[in-house]
């Protein structure tokens, strides 16, 4: 019988943040050792999910997006363990207001 070693959970680190033109939003995700078949995202038009595993590691979480998104639209590329997601807002990020720190 194999000796099978239990999967640790974890939530990812992932940044998020949008372009200069305020009109697409990248999210990056860090998922070591993952690899493309091995990983399920569901996006929506205000949240998106993620799980993804590797040998170890079990990667799981729901998160909110920052404005609503063209979910139809997104790419996301793997690249050793950082998958990146690029979607477009629907029409801009307009709902923001830039709050001074004092």
């Amino acid at each position: 019988m194999e000796n099978l070693i239990p999967r640790i959970i974890k939530t990812p680190i992932i940044a998020m943040y949008h372009d200069d033109e305020h009109e697409n939003l990248t999210i990056e995700v860090e998922l070591p050792d993952v690899m493309n078949e091995h990983i399920t995202l569901l996006m929506h038009e205000n949240s998106y999910y993620i799980k993804a595993y590797s040998e170890t590691v079990e990667y799981l979480g729901s998160f909110f997006l920052d404005g609503p998104v063209d979910p139809e639209k997104a790419i996301a590329v793997n690249n050793n363990g950082m998958l990146t997601i690029k979607v477009p807002y629907k029409g801009g990020f307009v709902c923001a207001k830039y709050v001074p720190i004092e």
